[in-house]
């Protein structure tokens, strides 16, 4: 294929592509099958004629072994319409029976009109053969096309003329009698028939060539009518309508999957412009309310703290409250970031689970001014898969729930233990707790139980959210109990070992 033709072809569209495939497959299959039919077109007249002289001569031998003679009458009963020449001898009684048009043909016997035993011996059973005989007179006979036929023989004999014919010869004996059927018939006129018979397929052919085409292009368009409707709906979908969708009613096929597909991918791709707008308003949010109290206070300087210093030193404190809430929610949200465009390397290794978390209540310990009751309930020491700088992110993250909403003096407990092939550790308070519609939202960004009974208590809503993808990030598993007044506890498990599937792929 030249490079125009592969190009002209690259240039067509799908529907015209399947229409030239279709129309192009069926078209060559025809023309094969014609070539076929054409070139073996002697071989079934042959066949046809064979057919058909077996028949009469099955008949001939049926008729004298069920009436023990034959007649003339017999034979024109046997033949009547059939274009089949016979020739009938009764050797005993020297009688041809016979419906011969024309002259006889000289490779049909002609029984003498005196006979002595001796010759009709010799008759009846001829010691030389037959297409010998025939060649001698000069006809061809192809050997290859004599064969046994019920005890008769065949032959296809050729004359110097180039006419064709079909004989058949049997002896059928019964009782005394003895009977020669020769039974011929002359095929077609090759040329006019072959002429005839090769036009007429030609025009099958190309009535058929174009209602392949015709055929292909009507499934074409049916097949891809899905397609078209798949790329209407694509224009009409915006980031601002992601509402659109394929119907996709219909059978179970390959187009209706890709429909469903389509339908698929637009959902996410709404869910996740929906969860970007709502990620957009609450950072938006978030930062909004520190940014107005650096700027109120920053005013309260420019008019009455450069003369006052108990407002000076009290702006000043607030501005660099604000700005470390800023500092830390914008750290979280460049986390969350990274952590959607996979920038985050999660470096597994195998560490105790134990000395983490009793290096975390240390560290509670130095850091906090409020002094809580921590304990430690540990049963067995435990080794964890997993990025030990991550897990103590996501510890510190319960850590600082639980130190915000509990009092001083209460109690915040770590349970470490086993259960089937994850290492645990359960971070419990007794603090104030959450209401029930609250502990099912508790992962989502930026969500605050109860915001306006917390409002005091410092916070961005993002901890929880960072949690669950460490958790995830380490093949992990998150989860919450909590009950208002009471208290709550979270769940966390990590893999004892590193998984089979990881081998080699650090």
């Amino acid at each position: 294929m030249s490079k125009r033709s592969k190009n002209f072809f690259s240039s067509l569209t799908i529907a015209h592509k399947t229409t030239m495939m279709y129309g192009g497959i069926f078209s060559l299959s025809l023309l094969f099958i014609s070539f076929f039919v054409l070139i073996n077109v002697n071989v079934i007249e042959q066949n046809n004629v064979r057919e058909e002289i077996v028949k009469i001569v099955q008949n001939i031998d049926d008729y004298i072994e069920s009436n023990g003679t034959f007649s003339q009458q017999a034979l024109d009963d046997i033949l009547k319409n059939k274009y089949v020449e016979v020739n009938v001898i009764d050797v005993k009684n020297h009688t041809v029976y016979k419906n011969s048009v024309g002259e006889t043909p000289p490779f049909i016997r002609q029984i003498p009109s005196q006979l002595s035993p001796e010759q009709i011996e010799e008759w009846e059973n001829p010691q030389y053969s037959r297409p010998k005989e025939w060649e001698q007179k000069g006809f061809k006979v192809s050997t290859a096309k004599e064969f046994h036929i019920g005890g008769g023989r065949q032959y296809f004999i050729t004359g110097r003329d180039g006419k064709e014919f079909v004989l058949i010869e049997k002896e059928i004996k019964f009782q005394d009698n003895n009977y020669l059927v020769q039974a011929f018939k002359m095929l077609s006129s090759n040329d006019y028939y072959f002429h005839t018979f090769a036009l007429r397929l030609l025009l099958i052919d190309i009535l058929g060539i174009f209602l392949s085409f015709l055929i292909g292009r009507y499934i074409s368009k049916k097949m891809l009518k899905p397609v078209e409707e798949i790329q209407k709906a694509a224009e009409r979908i915006s980031i601002e309508d992601l509402s659109q969708r394929i119907d996709t009613s219909g059978p179970d096929d390959e187009m209706k999957e890709l429909a469903e597909t389509f339908n698929s991918m637009i959902s996410r791709l709404e869910n996740s412009f929906q969860k970007q707008n709502q990620f957009i308003s609450d950072a938006s949010h978030e930062l909004r309310t520190p940014i107005s109290v650096i700027q109120g206070y920053a005013n309260l300087i420019n008019r009455w703290g450069k003369s006052d210093p108990t407002v000076l030193e009290e702006s000043i404190q607030s501005i660099l409250a604000e700005t470390e809430h800023m500092s830390q929610l914008i750290k979280k949200l460049l986390f969350l970031a990274k952590s959607e465009q996979n920038r985050i390397t999660v470096q597994k290794e195998q560490f105790s689970l134990n000395e983490l978390v009793k290096e975390i209540v240390k560290e509670i310990d130095i850091t906090t001014e409020e002094k809580r009751n921590i304990v430690i309930n540990e049963k067995e020491e435990i080794e964890i898969y997993a990025d030990s700088s991550m897990i103590k992110q996501l510890l510190w993250i319960h850590c600082e729930n639980a130190l915000k909403y509990t009092k001083p003096n209460n109690t915040i407990t770590f349970h470490i233990y086993k259960k089937n092939e994850y290492g645990c550790v359960d971070v419990e308070d007794d603090g104030v707790g959450m209401a029930q519609e609250d502990v099912t939202r508790i992962f989502d960004r930026f969500y605050r139980a109860d915001k306006s009974r917390n409002k005091e208590i410092p916070g961005t809503g993002l901890g929880l959210s960072i949690a669950k993808w460490i958790a995830k990030g380490n093949d992990g598993k998150i989860s919450v109990k909590s009950e208002l007044g009471k208290g709550t506890i979270f769940y966390n498990a990590f893999p004892l070992q590193k998984k089979k599937n990881e081998k080699g792929k650090e």
